[in-house]
């Protein structure tokens, strides 16, 4: 069959060459259906067709391919065969099976000899994906070697570089100087006023070691003590500072030899060589070749090197893990084709200098090349690291970059890769990293995607739960469920905690344990709590106004400890209650003891704010601390809400039952409201009331409920029964 053309057009408008593909097919009609599903892609293709292994020996010896498609099971030979004659050619191309049929065994024995890909004849329509994905792997594989020969050149340049400077400098002795064997200068070249600026005469019998920076003295002073007392031997200076007459320092090395027991000398004879320039262009080389000009930051050159240096570590030490984030600019194409490659490089430029804040102390950054950037985090403990480190990406670009009096909004897609023992060269990695990239980028704007997560199952569990609690949140997946709180001597509901409850559409309830801890680490809890807050104050004005007095006479509102590090949380509370038209005495606010640990100032000024405002605090947990008794001098509450550990122990020990009492009795005494929560039994509210306690929450008065459930509970003004 003859070649033919199919012709297409990027939907940039660009005009890309045509691939060029060899079929090696023996059924025409396959060959119809093949041509059919490239050309509906609109894939710009040209191709050959070798229906024997004779025909396609010779394709391979007279033509070069970007790609080779063929049947398993062709005359004469199958596709195993096909693929070795394809690497004896030495085209290094993707080679992909189209077949009717491949049992399991096939398909691993053809993986293991190293196809790209395969597909069967009845998913035609996933072929020109597989296509592109497979060129553009071995695009990617290709460009890795060739930034390895760049950096080799580099190297290379740079060796080459320095050996032709020190062959220049070598062959012209610009100063010489004869030191006698007590460190004095008894001879200096006329050299020395052209290079140091001094007059010889006036340096004649002054020290020599005065003329040598401080840092270096001790170790000329060393390399001279190996020639002293030794003849005629000679001996070489590296580089050291010298100051020259204007203050400057200027390096130099040197040659010395011991001619002390020449008569006309006296002493040792030093010819220096000013090297300067070549050190700072050797250092300026140096630099050039693994830094990128643009930006200065890491180029290529250099990730490739430290990925690699990486992943051998990580195969020595399984427990040296690192992750890797690939990070491409949203738009930046627009951007850079409506504004000038000028105004994009200074975007480049300007976003270069944001991510440098975003990675720890020990981290690459490096610029990949065009708009497209990469994180080598080394030494990391758990994927999150690298979720928190792409979420400080997308906060730094947030806001706007101003480019000639230009407001500029930017965003990135980022793609993560955590370490794994199947990775053996940084392009694979770079590989899935750049994978990764594209699904966040088909997300949409400003996302971030794992590729492959490997740490452990429950590290791989909690990624997925974050990014699900996320779009959680945006869907409005969570719910706030109402525990009712009773007075212990009458049975009657006096108040209600709000309690945040996530419930995914066609699933079951997802445990506040599953989810707050992650919500907590990621920072998601400070707009969950005031999401809660904002609801159950609007919960309980509506309550308040359908059932007046039957009404919770408060609402309780759990307080993440990260709150307290906002400097506006007051006001954020105020604006909350008086959007909600809640009287602030009707609100409750619960903190545990971990709040105090850190910042205790901050608390107590943003604590003391509140209760001015008449909000209530009531410390929760309270028992499970270390250092409760001094809180409750400390600070101002309240109320203390003991923990439900307490409660469930009731009558089973004196020790906490003594434990009990005694928060009973100082709660009486500091005037502080006292709630028992964990209440699951008629036995511990008489124990309780005895004790002193007023109010109580737990399951045998009622769990959560929803509000229309606890709306019905209020009508009904009795303990919630759900079975009844």
């Amino acid at each position: 069959m003859s070649s033919d053309s199919f012709n297409s057009t990027l939907s940039n408008g660009e005009v890309n060459p045509p691939i060029n593909i060899l079929l090696v097919e023996d059924v025409a009609e396959d060959v119809e259906l093949i041509l059919l599903s490239l050309d509906n892609a609109d894939l710009k293709f040209t191709y050959d067709v070798a229906e024997t292994v004779t025909i396609y020996e010779e394709k391979l010896q007279h033509n070069t391919y970007d790609a080779v498609l063929a049947d398993y099971r062709l005359p004469g030979f199958n596709g195993l065969e096909a693929l070795a004659i394809l690497q004896q050619s030495g085209q290094k191309i993707p080679f992909i099976l189209v077949t009717g049929s491949l049992g399991e065994e096939a398909a691993v024995e053809c993986i293991k000899a190293g196809i790209t890909d395969y597909l069967l004849k009845d998913r035609l329509f996933r072929l020109p994906n597989i296509l592109k994905r497979s060129l553009e792997e071995f695009a990617l594989r290709r460009q890795q070697q060739q930034a390895t020969l760049e950096r080799q050149k580099a190297e290379t340049a740079l060796r080459e570089s320095e050996q032709r400077f020190r062959a220049l400098i070598e062959n012209a002795i610009d100063i010489i100087l004869i030191v006698s064997s007590e460190g004095n200068l008894t001879y200096l070249s006329p050299s020395v006023k052209r290079i140091l600026g001094y007059d010889p005469v006036s340096l004649m019998g002054q020290g020599f070691w005065d003329l040598i920076h401080p840092d270096d003295q001790e170790a000329v002073k060393l390399v001279f003590d190996r020639i002293k007392g030794k003849a005629n031997q000679s001996t070489a200076i590296s580089e050291f500072r010298v100051q020259t007459d204007d203050n400057r320092w200027i390096i130099l090395e040197a040659i010395a030899k011991n001619l002390e027991n020449d008569p006309t000398v006296a002493g040792f004879v030093i010819n220096c060589h000013d090297i300067t320039e070549r050190h700072y262009t050797a250092q300026q080389l140096r630099y050039d070749a693994y830094h990128d000009k643009l930006t200065g930051l890491a180029n290529r050159s250099a990730l490739l090197e430290q990925l690699k240096q990486a992943i051998t570590r990580n195969q020595r030490r399984r427990e040296d893990h690192f992750a890797l984030l690939f990070l491409d600019l949203d738009r930046f194409k627009v951007i850079n084709d409506s504004l000038g490659h000028l105004m994009g490089d200074e975007l480049l430029k300007n976003t270069a200098q944001r991510l440098e804040h975003c990675h720890r102390e020990g981290d690459l950054l490096a610029r990949f090349g065009g708009d497209e950037f990469v994180f080598l985090l080394r030494d990391i403990q758990q994927p999150q690291e690298a979720i928190i480190v792409a979420q400080r990406i997308h906060e730094v670009l947030k806001a706007p970059f101003t480019l000639n009096n230009r407001e500029i909004f930017i965003s990135a897609s980022i793609g993560i890769t955590i370490s794994t023992d199947r990775y053996d060269h940084p392009e694979q990695i770079l590989r899935d990293a750049d994978a990764a990239m594209y699904r966040a980028k088909a997300k949409g704007k400003a996302c971030h995607e794992i590729f492959a997560p490997t740490m452990h199952l429950s590290a791989l569990k909690e990624l997925h739960l974050e990014s699900d609690l996320r779009q959680a949140i945006q869907r409005k997946e969570l719910v706030v469920y109402y525990q009712p709180i009773f007075r212990l001597d009458t049975q009657q509901i006096i108040g209600a905690e709000a309690l945040v409850r996530w419930h995914p559409p066609g699933k079951s309830l997802i445990p506040p344990n599953d989810f707050i801890p992650i919500a907590e680490e990621t920072g998601l809890i400070i707009d969950i709590d005031r999401w809660v807050l904002q609801c159950a104050c609007q919960q309980l004005h509506q309550w308040q106004k359908e059932f007046k007095d039957l009404a919770p006479h408060f609402i309780s509102v759990n307080l993440s400890p990260k709150q307290f590090s906002d400097p506006y949380l007051t006001n954020t509370i105020t604006e909350i209650i008086s959007a909600t038209e809640l009287p602030k005495e009707y609100l409750k606010l619960e903190i545990t003891e971990t709040v105090f640990l850190k910042n205790s100032n901050t608390v107590l000024e943003i604590l003391s704010q509140l209760q001015q405002l008449n909000i209530q605090i009531c410390l929760d947990d309270f028992g499970t601390g270390y250092s409760s008794l001094s809180y409750l001098h400390r600070f101002p509450l309240n109320s203390l809400k003991i923990d439900r550990s307490f409660v469930s122990h009731l009558g089973q020990t004196t020790k906490n039952d003594a434990i009990v009492r005694i928060v009973g009795s100082l709660a009486n005494e500091l005037e502080l409201e006292l709630i028992a929560e964990g209440i699951e039994e008629s036995y511990q509210i008489e124990a309780l009331n005895h004790l002193g306690y007023q109010w109580g929450q737990g399951y045998y008065f009622s769990p959560p409920i929803d509000d229309q459930a606890f709306s019905l509970l209020l009508k009904k003004n009795r303990i919630y029964t759900p079975n009844k």
